[in-house]
């Protein structure tokens, strides 16, 4: 950092920089800062019985047999089935949608 001009004022400093010079010091201080705050962790997103149908474009009594053979992961609270979004999209790429040969 190339400082010009150094001068004590009552405990003030007083420092004469380039503008590259300026924004480089801001930028490393942003970037540190942002470094130092934790990240939240991103929450889960639960779909429905009608939701996750509607993805593979199956019946619901298709989407039971899939729960029943273990094809897709399923939660349930209390009556209610749940799936998280990202166990449908992987589970997305390995079933095969039935169909008319």
């Amino acid at each position: 950092m190339a400082v010009k001009n150094l001068v004590k004022m009552n405990e003030q400093l007083i420092v004469t920089l380039k503008v590259g010079e300026l924004k480089n010091i801001i930028d490393e201080s942003v970037t540190n800062a942002l470094t130092k705050v934790p990240q939240k962790p991103e929450e889960e997103t639960l779909l429905k019985r009608k939701e996750v149908a509607q993805i593979f474009g199956v019946s619901l009594v298709t989407l039971n047999q899939w729960m029943r053979d273990g094809r897709i992961p399923c939660h349930r609270i209390n009556t209610r089935v749940f799936f998280k979004r990202t166990k449908v999209m992987e589970a997305l790429n390995t079933v095969k949608k039935y169909g008319r040969r």
